[in-house]
């Protein structure tokens, strides 16, 4: 566990700060979140406040799991049952009229981007774990490129390609299982993502950059993961406004900050050589032209620059997972 240790040290600690400052949030402001949600506030705001305390309260627990990993197992499985037991709530409060879907942000940041480093700690040690691991790479191409057939089969008639936003809206309402799953996709392999970061950089010998590289590549999948649960939360309403600020997240800054990245792991990769090295600078050249042509709102150039980019890219992540490994 040794080169990995950085990275789990990292994430428990960017654990406790989210709870810390979740915990805040909610016990300072107990309307905030209702009014952010566009929910009817409670008759009793104090409860909200209460769980924000009990939720700030974890934070303790998984910034001791950061200073102290061999005793952290504990501390990481309970929380890991709390963070699965979470979205069951959520989805019974949904199912009941309770909460709209839009609140998928909070259960996503609060709860899901957790499971796999959680998982994949606990699991450290041991074969499933190193089988998990060393499946990074093909699983983040083959996750990607079924996130780019989502977009081709699921997706398309509710994206910008349409330029028609009344023939968008009709699409995602009469459709809204099969949108929210193909968004649900990208999730996941936006979180595949990151996990091959973390694999790939635990893998290289100046811990400093690799980890520098994968603090970008966190932020890269904020700005994806709020994009995406906007888009399966918030449209069809709020079509014009939501729909552009999610597009500039996800292919604007996350792009960005996911090439950024990956540029600074290739730089302290010293083993690519000849066409593999061509290669994946390529895949950085066209991360660069979709975020380039993203923020000029050029529909034409964002569909070409993605059919590139994921062309390039998932078959080069599944060969870098191999050439790692």
């Amino acid at each position: 566990m040794t080169t990995r240790a950085p990275y789990y040290r990292l994430i428990f600690g960017l654990a406790a700060l989210y709870n810390f400052a979740f915990g805040l949030w909610a016990g300072l402001a107990p309307y905030a979140f209702f009014d952010l949600f566009h929910l009817r506030r409670p008759l009793y705001p104090s409860i909200w406040g209460c769980l924000g305390m009990v939720v700030g309260t974890y934070g303790l627990g998984y910034a001791y799991a950061a200073l102290r990993l061999e005793r952290a197992r504990p501390l990481i499985a309970i929380g890991l049952v709390g963070k699965v037991l979470g979205p069951i709530g959520w989805v019974l409060a949904v199912r009941s009229g309770e909460w709209p879907v839009r609140t998928f942000t909070l259960v996503l940041f609060n709860d899901i981007v957790w499971w796999l480093p959680f998982a994949l700690f606990l699991l450290d040690g041991t074969r499933l774990g190193a089988r998990l691991r060393g499946a990074a790479g093909p699983a983040c191409g083959g996750l990607n490129a079924l996130a780019v057939l989502a977009i081709a089969v699921l997706l398309r008639p509710g994206t910008e390609v349409v330029p028609d936003p009344v023939a968008r809206m009709n699409y995602i309402a009469g459709h809204p299982y099969l949108w929210r799953a193909g968004w649900g996709l990208w999730i996941v392999a936006a979180i595949s993502l990151l996990a091959f970061y973390a694999w790939w950089g635990a893998s290289l010998p100046r811990t400093a950059w690799a980890l520098a590289g994968f603090v970008v590549a966190i932020c890269g999948a904020t700005c994806d993961l709020l994009a995406e649960s906007l888009f399966i939360g918030w449209l069809p309403e709020r079509m014009e406004e939501i729909q552009r600020l999610g597009t500039i997240l996800t292919g604007g800054a996350a792009n960005g900050l996911y090439t950024v990245a990956g540029v600074l792991l290739t730089l302290q990769t010293t083993s690519l050589r000849g066409p593999f090295r061509i290669w994946t600078w390529t895949v950085w050249a066209a991360g660069c032209a979709l975020t380039a042509t993203t923020l000029a709102a050029s529909v034409t150039g964002m569909a070409v620059a993605t059919a590139v980019l994921m062309a390039l890219f998932c078959l080069w992540a599944w060969m870098m997972g191999r050439r790692l490994r």
